[in-house]
């Protein structure tokens, strides 16, 4: 059992680590368009990029894919120092609330709560890097 859990941890390391080494579209959505076709596209292209980081050809082991989706949903959640640019990591208010919004069972958040922590600690360096 021992070696399964430290296989699963790994496996969530990784995939965050696949996920911030990805690269960053240029592609900005203007927050300000006022046009509802403008907030159409938006969305569209939105759900395009979601697609993509879910379809990107790495594999998700069962175990850890309500994980991955939660950290995937946190990705425009992460603070940033405004003077060196680096990223600190995810807002936690962030993340209780985006638990509670996707639906996870109260008696899951504290283990998916965890393995996000994990996934944050594996993506940091990747992010910071660049």
């Amino acid at each position: 059992m021992q070696f399964w859990q430290g296989s699963r941890k790994k496996k969530l390391m990784d995939a965050a680590r696949h996920w911030a080494a990805r690269p960053v579209r240029a592609e900005v959505v203007d927050a300000r368009a006022q046009d509802p076709e403008d907030w159409q596209q938006a969305l569209a292209t939105h759900e395009a990029q979601f697609e993509e980081a879910e379809h990107d050809g790495f594999a998700v082991w069962p175990e850890n894919e309500q994980a991955l989706r939660m950290f995937l949903a946190l990705r425009h959640c992460w603070r940033m120092d405004s003077m060196s640019g680096q990223y600190l990591g995810i807002e936690r208010p962030a993340i209780e609330s985006t638990l509670r919004l996707m639906g996870v069972k109260r008696r899951l958040r504290r283990e998916i709560f965890e393995q996000i922590m994990l996934m944050e600690d594996a993506a940091l360096p990747v992010l910071n890097r660049k």
